[in-house]
């Protein structure tokens, strides 16, 4: 991945995460931080500006935007309906992933919380694009643990995680808890999926757990607008 999406990743994390809440550093401060230049520092933040987490005061300083976009109730679908994108989109096209980014490393703590892992438990961090009939449809960055989902490899992204951890690890499939919001593409959006400044994305936020309550994927789906589709199945518990 490029050290400018790597940074705007950074810094929105701690934006998330309420560190910085009102205002960022400088950009010569950030420079500082990351330890590169301010045009690297620069295209993080015209990252960060179209995906509208920041915007520019000139001469007072880069200030985080409040959120306008409120979180929906979260939706916890079945543990027969949750059974991958692959396997949902049988007979709707031909599927085909293309595996843009593949490595492993340390958790980060929003993902060792969300995964119930100890702070120096390894990960499987993955970004894929997901096409339907040669046309990109999603775009997925999802984190795994590597001692729940052992043996991922490249080829296995290239087809269907979930149909591996069934059929090769014999693991049960439960439950997921999903919030969905709209959001602005980002760079990537525009990259990977054909869109354009401006446009809409549905982002799916996403904790997907084993029959026997371990999660096993903390993930974001994001979807083209005009080619998304989710069927939500409410759980009474």
């Amino acid at each position: 991945m490029s050290k400018y999406l790597d940074i705007a990743a950074d810094i929105e994390r701690d934006i998330i995460s309420k560190k910085y809440t009102d205002k960022l550093p400088r950009e010569t401060d950030l420079a500082k931080k990351y330890q590169t230049s301010r045009v690297v520092i620069s295209r993080a933040l015209k990252v960060l500006s179209v995906k509208n987490m920041i915007y520019v005061v000139q001469g007072s300083g880069i200030y985080v935007k409040k959120r306008d976009i409120q979180f929906p109730h979260m939706v916890e679908t079945a543990a027969n309906k949750h059974d991958g994108f692959v396997n949902s989109m049988t007979g709707k096209g031909n599927i085909t992933s293309h595996v843009i980014s593949f490595f492993v490393r340390t958790a980060e703590s929003e993902e060792a919380e969300k995964l119930k892992l100890k702070s120096d438990d390894q990960v499987y961090d993955i970004i894929r694009q997901r096409l339907v009939n040669g046309q990109p449809a999603k775009l997925e960055y999802t984190i795994m643990p590597v001692k729940v989902i052992p043996g991922i490899t490249l080829e296995i992204l290239h087809g269907s995680v979930y149909n591996y951890i069934r059929d090769e690890l014999h693991l049960d499939i439960g439950r997921a808890n999903r919030i969905i919001v709209a959001d602005k593409v980002d760079a990537y959006d525009c990259d990977y999926l054909g869109c354009k400044a401006g446009d809409a994305i549905l982002s799916v936020h996403q904790v997907a757990f084993l029959k026997d309550g371990t999660p096993f994927e903390f993930s974001e789906t994001r979807d083209r607008y005009d080619r998304a589709g989710y069927i939500l199945f409410e759980v009474n518990n």
